[in-house]
């Protein structure tokens, strides 16, 4: 059960991560085609990353879970046994942090996406 926990806030962690990046290479792609760039990488990028953000947010999700059952037990406990309780803090507020820039990111796509420039860009 342990290991399953400790894998499960590793996979957590990657997925928080995996929604900036994704959400970072698509806005990129996206800002490319706003300033007259071929459309063809964000039209190649885009299904692909929206779909690897679906799933990282749904991990976070469905992750987040029986990460926070059990929070104290395999996260808090061991923290304050080693003084490492800062770090632990700064760690979730990065994973925070990545998390709502991550999802702005996206907001900002997909507003473009949806319009009148996006419909131009055919995606």
């Amino acid at each position: 059960m342990s290991i399953a926990i400790i894998i499960n806030n590793y996979l957590h962690d990657v997925a928080s991560a995996m929604l900036l990046a994704s959400a970072l290479v698509v806005w990129l792609a996206g800002r490319q085609v706003e300033r007259g760039a071929s459309p063809a990488a964000f039209l190649a990028a885009y299904p692909l990353l929206k779909r690897i953000a679906w799933g990282s947010l749904a991990w976070i999700v469905v992750g987040g879970i029986p990460r926070a059952i059990f929070f104290t037990r395999y996260e808090w406990d061991p923290a304050v046994m080693r003084g490492i309780v800062p770090a632990l803090i700064v760690k979730h507020v990065l994973m925070s942090a990545a998390i709502l820039t991550g999802a702005a990111m996206w907001t900002r796509v997909l507003r473009l996406v949806r319009s009148d420039r996006g419909q131009q860009v055919g995606a």
